[in-house]
């Protein structure tokens, strides 16, 4: 058992930028700052700095921001030497690592500092690479590693065979920040969603989100509700391609396509939603789905999910409880899914919450301070 009194977090993502690797280290860093002192070291795609500014002010520990430069080398260079002025500033006890770059500064951490305790934080994408030089550095990276934790048993599953039954890792679900939603209530609706039933999928227009999947399903669920209507909340990163399925099947009308939307408005959709959907894809090579944080975030509103067979989703829904899942390819079993959760989402909301509830950041956080403490 180690003693915990400095934290340094690292993270490949921060809010006020999207992301659920962002969301989920700023929920470790206001639960750990509770109790100890913990500086966060972060990148800030997505957002500006303005927006930055704001939300860092509203923070009791020190967020630092690295910068992007248009070099890509220049740009790692950079946050590695920030990294090391840090580290040698204070006496961390403790480092925690969360996203890919994060977990490739294991090594230069560890030469620089011995004792520091490593704790890994993997979500999936980071742990998958064809390459065979980037496989050895992974592997490199989390032999140097004190404590390996994953958000799913999906996540571990892709964890090297020779880590596989490593003494001091842990598999911790994500948790959902009740306060959050609790105060974003109070603000007025800003966005109206259209249609019956209201489908809405939180995260970024990617392949690994799988809108696509729903997309292909319109055509059969509009003949058994001509109402229906798909609301995608988040990045437009790949919304071409979806733009152009919707075209191509004539359900362009049946959509709508939000862009991203801040966490603090997002109470109001999920108020608004009947079923949230997170179809994401389980056959890319380099992608993974490691939970869905949105999930929980949609269940404190009590709307159920339909989710991805196959994938971390497994973990944030309790199948036939506080959602159904399915094969996304599928088209039957989507259509069935969506119809199943409308004719019990009365029993199914209620489950939904309290499952919500069991997942607050205040009952993760003590899983997370159990595991450091083993470091």
């Amino acid at each position: 058992m180690s003693t915990i009194k400095n934290i340094l977090l690292i993270s490949t993502e921060f809010p006020p930028g999207p992301g659920g690797i962002g969301n989920h280290a700023w929920n470790i860093a206001l639960q750990l700052d509770k109790q100890f002192s913990i500086d966060v070291l972060t990148i800030s795609d997505y957002a500006t700095k303005k927006e930055c500014i704001e939300f860092d002010k509203k923070e009791r520990f020190i967020i630092h921001r690295f910068e992007r430069y248009y070099l890509p080398p220049l740009t790692y260079l950079v946050r590695i030497i920030q990294i090391i002025k840090h580290l040698t500033r204070l006496e961390y006890s403790h480092c925690i690592l969360s996203g890919h770059f994060s977990l490739l500064m294991s090594t230069i951490i560890k030469s620089i500092k011995k004792n520091i305790k490593l704790i890994g934080i993997f979500h999936g994408d980071e742990l998958l690479h064809t390459n065979n030089i980037m496989k050895k550095m992974v592997h490199f990276s989390l032999a140097k590693l004190d404590v390996m934790i994953s958000v799913s048993k999906y996540t571990d599953s892709f964890l090297p065979d020779k880590f596989a039954k490593y003494e001091k890792k842990f598999i911790i679900s994500n948790g959902v920040n009740l306060k959050q939603f609790d105060n974003s209530n109070k603000k007025a609706i800003n966005v109206k969603l259209k249609g019956s039933p209201r489908l809405l999928t939180v995260g970024s227009i990617t392949d690994r989100k799988g809108q696509i999947n729903l997309i292909n399903a319109l055509p059969k669920l509009i003949k058994e509700y001509p109402l229906i209507h798909y609301h995608c909340v988040g990045l437009p990163l790949e919304s071409n391609r979806l733009k152009a399925k919707a075209i191509e099947l004539n359900v362009m009308n049946y959509i709508t396509i939000h862009g991203f939307i801040p966490n603090h408005e997002l109470s109001s959709i999920f108020n608004q939603t009947d079923v949230l959907i997170m179809l994401s894809q389980s056959n890319l090579k380099l992608c993974a789905e490691g939970f869905g944080i949105a999930i929980l975030e949609a269940n404190v509103f009590g709307v159920p999910a339909l989710g991805s067979k196959n994938t971390g989703i497994e973990d944030a829904i309790v199948h036939k409880t506080t959602g159904i899942l399915i094969n996304p390819y599928s088209i039957d079993e989507i259509t069935q899914g969506i119809k199943d959760i409308i004719e019990n989402r009365k029993k199914l909301s209620k489950n939904a919450i309290t499952w919500a509830h069991e997942h607050s950041w205040e009952n993760i956080s003590v899983k997370y301070i159990e595991a450091i403490s083993c470091a």
